[in-house]
């Protein structure tokens, strides 16, 4: 009991802390963010690490959020010396395994911003799962650390 008491207050503080933790049927979301764009930017791209502590695979099959008019699942992948992104229909996270989504790799591409966003501004986003259930996930809009490397096209 002393135990559990504990992990819930440890989760209370984390979740206190803004640290980003969004929980829900063994899946964790942690670090939830969207790369600052320009104003007139018609896509910007969304990034969080999943951690799947349950006891079967993940498979993460879509995202929405009411701030735009499209959200889709992508991977930056290398093709002839280019970084290309690609749609994935699903993404799937092994039991026990962590993915991240992150610059120049796995990332929700978010279409037609309805508002203008800046830093420090927060977009609610629905991840949905295969079995049917859905995760709400507050990101974070904030400055880029750089920029993976390479040209991208889609």
């Amino acid at each position: 009991m002393k135990r559990l008491l504990g992990s819930i207050a440890a989760l209370w503080v984390l979740a206190a802390s803004g640290a980003g933790w969004a929980m829900g049927e063994g899946v964790m979301v942690h670090d939830p963010w969207i790369r600052e764009a320009p104003p007139t930017a018609s896509a910007l791209a969304g990034y969080m690490e999943i951690n799947n502590h349950s006891k079967m695979r993940q498979t993460l099959v879509g995202a929405t959020s009411d701030d735009f008019a499209k959200v889709m699942l992508h991977q930056t992948v290398m093709q002839g010396g280019t970084a290309k992104m690609v749609h994935r229909h699903k993404i799937e996270i092994p039991k026990g395994m962590k993915l991240a989504f992150k610059p120049g790799g796995y990332h929700l591409m978010m279409m037609k911003p309805k508002r203008k966003l800046k830093v420090g501004d927060q977009v609610t986003v629905a991840l949905e799962f295969s079995e049917g259930s859905k995760r709400e996930v507050v990101f974070t809009v904030r400055k880029a650390m750089g920029m993976a490397g390479g040209h991208h096209k889609h």
